[in-house]
């Protein structure tokens, strides 16, 4: 028995809706973690109440600034602005969703600065204590992406955000552990000095 040819594109575009939907459903984790020589306090102290300050020590960070109260007790701001120095990126804010003093935990979403097929993007901070002078600093970064192009990316982005997260706790070991910035962030800091003589 022969389907109909109506059927037949209808069957199709079906598929094509559904296959759609699925993707729009997709999304990705990364999780990376380190272990610092500090104790639990102390790598929190630059975390939490450092957070506005992340571009002081961070290479993928060129400035930020805080805005706005937060509703979260001990948060120094509501939002963050980041200049920063991610490939494909420049600028992005973010909004703290989630702040506790007591578990040495924070969350913050990003609001803009993404790619249009990037429905959600959160990155989730812990602290973990081992022992009085050794703590860890875990990152879950987490992304859900629409449509066509967020399929096609993911892979790709997957892998950028996992060698950011790398790159920001390196830098987050060396500050903490020897008091001076990273190799990288000195790199950039030299970077754009010589680009602020050349502008002048």
């Amino acid at each position: 028995m022969k389907v109909p040819f109506t059927y037949s594109i209808l069957f199709i575009v079906g598929l094509l809706t559904l296959n759609t939907s699925v993707m729009a459903q997709k999304g990705f984790q990364v999780t990376r973690e380190i272990t610092i020589h500090v104790s639990a306090d102390e790598l929190w102290e630059m975390v939490g109440p450092g957070f506005v300050d992340v571009y002081k020590w961070s290479s993928n960070v060129d400035h930020a600034e805080g805005k706005g109260n937060s509703p979260f007790e001990g948060a120094v701001c509501d939002e963050r602005f980041c200049d920063v120095n991610v490939k494909g990126f420049s600028k992005i804010s973010e909004k703290l969703v989630n702040y506790d003093e007591e578990a040495q935990k924070l969350s913050y979403k990003i609001n803009s600065g993404m790619p249009g097929f990037v429905t959600h993007a959160q990155n989730n901070w812990s602290i973990v204590a081992i022992d009085d002078t050794h703590s860890k600093l875990v990152m879950n970064a987490e992304f859900e992406v629409k449509g066509f192009m967020g399929n096609l990316m993911k892979g790709t982005m997957k892998k950028q955000m996992t060698k950011t997260l790398e790159t920001v706790l390196q830098d987050a070991k060396v500050y903490l552990e020897t008091g001076n910035v990273s190799e990288a962030k000195a790199k950039r800091i030299e970077q754009l000095d010589k680009k602020r003589k050349k502008a002048a």
